[in-house]
């Protein structure tokens, strides 16, 4: 302290004085532990940064989290969050075991990945398409999967789903008719017959419960 200077409150000049040395050896952690590709890998990991970035619309909007990162969102991936903001960096274990949590996230994507083409491939050797275009029946399908999409005008879902033969039969409105696995038995019209990566499907539109 200069001599002659006056403190009104000293306990608030002390406070102050410990939270500058406390950002300071933060600001040396950090810079130490993002000196490493582990150090560096791991921060861009926990939030999000250059490989793990999400994905965006071309409106701007969020569209998706990396798949890395959501297949390892959890208790453990907002504590070594925290631990980052708070102490600027992780420690040698702490970076490890998020390193290894990477791995095992990369692993489950790829497994996944590999399930998904499996189940493409066998798509592609038994769908085929149902009725002829313009015409109105009934389909009796099991939901495969339902994607929620929020658009200008509001929410619409794009459901995948097949037939007891696996024909795979497509439909994409305002309406949603259910969840994964759920049975439904709709009238809808045969809007158009399309192959998407080598599987023939049935798109329908205007579905009705029967």
């Amino acid at each position: 302290m200069t001599r002659g200077t006056f403190i009104e409150n000293e306990a608030r000049y002390e406070a102050a004085i410990q939270r500058n040395i406390q950002m300071n050896a933060r600001k040396t952690r950090s810079a130490k532990w993002l000196a490493t590709a582990d150090g560096r890998r791991a921060k861009a990991f926990l939030f999000e940064l250059d490989e793990f970035e999400p994905t965006y619309r071309d409106d701007g909007h969020f569209e998706a989290l990396h798949p890395v990162v959501k297949a390892c969102l959890g208790d453990f991936f907002t504590k070594m969050q925290k631990s980052v903001s708070e102490w600027g960096a992780l420690t040698e274990g702490q970076t490890k075991a998020v390193l290894a949590m990477i791995e095992r996230g990369e692993a489950r994507v790829a497994e996944r990945a590999k399930a998904r083409e499996e189940a493409r491939q066998a798509d592609a050797d038994q769908s085929g398409w149902i009725g002829t275009v313009g015409e109105r029946r009934v389909f009796d399908l099991t939901i495969r999967m339902v994607i929620e999409m929020e658009g200008q005008w509001g929410y619409s879902y794009l459901h995948i789903m097949h037939d007891a033969d696996g024909n795979v039969v497509v439909y994409k409105g305002t309406n949603s008719l259910g969840g994964k696995g759920d049975a439904v038995s709709v009238k809808a019209t045969v809007k158009e017959h399309d192959i998407r990566d080598g599987v023939k499907q049935t798109k329908i539109s205007r579905p009705k419960e029967v």
